[in-house]
């Protein structure tokens, strides 16, 4: 809104009266020009006048399509500032807005187009960043006047009023250490004209597969799996006393000798390898860290006007994908009768080995179908939209466990070689794990805004919002006898949301507290199997003075789990390098993740105080500082190691064999009892030109000025964008169960299995554009972890890690003059420049053979080159 001025001096000189006349010519100017476009964004009211005969008062709609209500946005960038970050495509310049977007509490934005909400973000990805005039960032208060939860920040993309292009789009790139090669193609068309807007988006991508033979990891010495054969004794006791007479001490484990005469005498067990070393297999060529993955996506959008006062959209699209893994070899326990001839013992012992060219395979795959409608529109000065959807996701999960050893073990019973291959006919058996699932899902959301009363400081806003969902869930699922599945749920839900202005100083309303509103919402939610949950967020929003914003603000939820993770399919992954806690050693374990039915709803809460101070006002640079302090119950989490808390709180996701090794762990997501955090977050965002404004050229004076041509665009500016986010946490605590202690996530502790929670983290991002070229840094480091343990090869050290990310791209069109190169860009990025992984050492100064580096990051440095061309 164009702001009012004032004149107190009631006699204005001559030049004071031409500044009137000017600025109130451009005025209304702007006026004529926002009231001629197309924009959704709501009329604001005309100021009070004034009793004061020597009072101007102008007013105007603001900008078509903006979302800036009585808060100032957290970051607002134009054009120049978009292309600053030298994205390729929208999806990228969301990550590299990651700082400003993130909520304070770590959740991820909503968004709007042109001031209202989207029938799908497949709506927002299918357009072009050349499509988008403006970006704003609003912050967590203002979600709830847009129907979301007020614990997310709002992007509102703003786009040109008229637009068309096809974008043709192209990345390849690899990893510097082999493997991992990616390719990426995507061809879009989209034409915008006003409130008309069409796009159609056809993608593929394809991820190649990393093996583990590709990087620098160490075979486990610990596994007893091996292609030649490690013996053991039964229950871990010793193999033979013989045995145990030639070596001089208690032998519980040694290899199997090479040479077929040697494996039949006791000496052979004493020589070579020798008892109590195991014999070690590199499966690395036969494992994969990264699957080769492809996925296919293809997708439209269609808005136009519906009458005067209405629009709509309908948004259809179809996404399928594949994953295609090595689980390493099968292995094979065999039970060998002492005494047999076979091998030279006189008990029974134990054979580990793996079964040559029997390699496990793992495949998923997925096919997405989606569809979503939107209708919008307005009376008098309410606003008012309603959405639907529909999702259907069909699973199918496909895992080899390992090859049928029946026949192989009754041979060995026999009498026969425990050595030997077994048959044809069982190598090409493989037992397989099969799960399928199909889930639909359809939401229907109702949201109406608009001013409820005038108040003396403004007018009192409202938002209503009505939803509707059901999901439904079917399939089949493995275990010892063929299960199937079959869940539904039912969501009935509505809140109201109010905006109460109480101060202002443009209206003279307590004009010493400058502006003041308070906020509250409610929501009331009735879901299936969860009865009645209820949500609500209260808050004040205080600007003692034009350059500082105060926020306050209290949400509490109530939130049941997502369908999906009630009913994901269940995949078992054989043969997963795990770190067990209480023995200090890494094992190789069966995985299991997949959905579970039992998860009861989460509640949360969470305290924001923060400052926003602006205190350039011609430049777009803002400093926010937050304190939040979050409390959860019944928080739904994936166990991510097997330390010994968690096997104490969930003792049956654990399984162990007879001799007490861990095999199985299952990953499936569990509810913890309750949460505690708090943290301080400190953003600082700029977004500035460089340098003077040029001035226009002055025209030629006369008969000159008709013939001649019109000036030259002015050459655009350097820019530059600033933004970094600095966490500090002060404390980090969660118990299990509620019967068990609490743990400290920040001095020894750890949820993931992977560290505990940096103290402190850091991301930001710095780009500029000079000419045709823009660079950029995107980083994120953060500060060492501890896991504490007794046990001195459980006591682990994690170190801290810096994640740079460098890139650059090239506007070809500014630097070859040829038609083939208009609208093109280049662009180069590196992933982690500085191939920087977390370095695990335990109270020995060792690497644990699960925490190898490559283990935790597979990629390491990545190196993409993309292309990008728009028609």
């Amino acid at each position: 809104m164009i702001e009012y001025h004032r004149l107190r001096d009631p006699r204005p000189t001559r030049c004071q009266l031409q500044v009137i006349a000017y600025r109130t010519a451009l005025a209304i100017l702007a006026g004529c020009a926002a009231c001629s476009g197309e924009g959704t964004a709501q009329e604001i009211p005309p100021e009070a006048p004034s009793s004061g005969k020597d009072d101007i008062v102008i007013t105007a709609q603001r900008i078509a399509g903006s979302a800036v209500g009585a808060v100032d946005p957290t970051a607002t960038l134009d054009q120049a500032a978009i292309q600053a970050l030298g994205a390729t495509d929208l999806k990228t310049l969301l990550e590299r807005l990651k700082t400003l977007t993130t909520s304070a509490s770590g959740g991820d934005p909503v968004y709007l187009l042109n001031g209202r909400r989207m029938s799908s973000m497949n709506e927002l990805y299918s357009l072009p960043q050349e499509a988008m005039e403006k970006i704003e960032v609003l912050p967590e208060s203002e979600a709830a006047r847009f129907g979301f939860p007020a614990t997310v920040r709002v992007m509102n993309f703003i786009t040109k009023k008229t637009f068309r292009a096809v974008k043709y789009q192209q990345a390849t790139g690899t990893t510097t250490e082999g493997g991992g090669e990616t390719n990426y193609v995507e061809v879009t068309a989209a034409r915008i004209d006003g409130p008309r807007r069409a796009t159609l988006t056809i993608s593929h991508l394809r991820l190649n597969p990393i093996l583990q033979s590709e990087r620098a990891i160490v075979p486990d010495p610990d596994t007893l799996y091996a292609l030649g054969g490690n013996i053991a004794g039964v229950g871990g006791g010793r193999i033979d006393p013989a045995l145990d007479a030639l070596v001089g001490n208690p032998v519980t484990i040694a290899a199997v000798p090479n040479d077929p005469a040697s494996r039949r005498t006791l000496a052979g067990y004493v020589s070579g390898a020798g008892a109590g070393a195991p014999a070690v297999t590199d499966v690395g060529r036969y494992r994969s860290l990264q699957q080769r993955t492809d996925r296919i996506s293809v997708g439209g959008t269609v808005a136009a006007p519906i009458g005067k006062s209405m629009s709509g959209s309908l948004n259809l699209s179809m996404e399928a994908q594949r994953s295609i893994g090595l689980n390493g070899l099968a292995p094979a326990l065999l039970n060998v009768p002492g005494g047999g001839g076979a091998l030279p013992f006189a008990d029974d012992v134990l054979l580990y080995r793996y079964l040559p060219d029997a390699v496990l395979r793992q495949r998923n795959t997925s096919l997405t179908l989606h569809g979503s409608g939107l209708l919008q529109g307005s009376i008098r000065r309410w606003g008012w939209n309603v959405t639907t959807s529909y999702d259907r996701v069909r699973g199918l999960a496909r895992s080899q466990q390992g090859v049928p050893i029946d026949d192989l073990q009754a041979s060995i019973d026999a009498g026969g070689d425990p050595l030997a291959m077994p048959s044809p006919e069982a190598s090409a058996l493989r037992q397989d794990y099969r799960s399928r699932t199909v889930t639909g899902t359809l939401l229907t959301k109702a949201v109406a805004n608009g001013p409820l009363v005038k108040l003396p400081a403004g007018d009192a806003q409202i938002t209503l919002t009505g939803d509707y969902a059901r999901s439904s869930s079917s399939g089949s699922l493995p275990g010892l006898q063929q299960s199937t599945l079959d869940l539904t749920r039912t969501t009935k839900g509505a809140s109201v949301n109010a905006d109460l202005p109480i101060a202002s100083a443009n209206q003279d309303v307590l004009a010493f507290l400058g502006l003041l509103s308070v906020n509250a919402m409610i929501g009331v939610s009735n879901v299936s199997d969860y009865g009645r949950l209820v949500s609500s967020n209260y808050g004040l929003t205080w600007s003692p003075v034009q350059p500082i914003q105060l926020i306050a603000s209290v949400n509490e939820a109530q939130t049941p789990p997502a369908i999906a993770l009630l009913t994901n399919p269940t995949v078992t992954t054989p043969n997963t390098p795990f770190f067990d806690f209480t023995t200090g050693t890494s094992v190789f374990v069966t995985t299991i993740a997949g959905g579970n039915a039992a998860l009861a709803q989460e509640r949360r809460r969470i305290v924001t105080l923060g400052v926003a101070v602006s205190p350039i006002k011609a430049k777009d640079l803002r400093l926010t500082a937050n304190y939040l302090e979050t409390r959860i119950g019944n928080q739904t989490a994936t166990l991510g190691s097997a330390t010994a808390a968690f096997q104490s709180a969930f003792a049956a996701a654990f399984q162990r064999n007879a001799a007490g090794q861990l095999v199985s762990a299952d990953l499936s997501p569990v509810n913890i009892a309750r949460e505690r955090e708090k943290k301080m977050q400190v953003t600082l965002s700029l977004s500035t030109p460089i340098g003077r404004t040029p001035r226009p050229p002055t025209p030629p004076a006369g008969t000159a000025a008709k013939d001649s041509p019109p000036p030259a665009a002015p050459k655009p500016r350097p820019q530059i964008y600033v933004s970094m986010t600095t966490t500090w946490r002060l404390n980090g605590r969660l118990s299990l169960r509620s019967d068990l202690p609490a743990l400290d996530l920040l001095d020894g502790d750890t949820l993931t299995g992977t560290g505990g929670r940096a103290r402190w983290e850091t991301e930001l991002n710095l780009s500029g554009s000079l000419g045709a070229a823009n660079i950029g840094l995107y980083g994120r480091l953060q500060g060492p972890t501890r896991i504490r343990s007794d046990l001195a090869a459980s006591d682990l050290r994690f170190s801290g890690r810096t994640w740079l990310v460098p890139y650059a791209s090239l506007k070809v069109d500014q630097i070859v003059k040829r038609p083939w190169a208009k609208a093109m860009m280049l662009q180069f990025t590196v992933e982690n420049l500085l191939n920087d992984r977390i370095n695990v050492r335990d109270r020995l100064d060792r690497v644990p053979n699960r925490f190898q580096a490559a283990y935790i990051d597979p990629l390491g440095r990545s190196v993409r080159l993309g292309l990008r061309k728009l028609f």
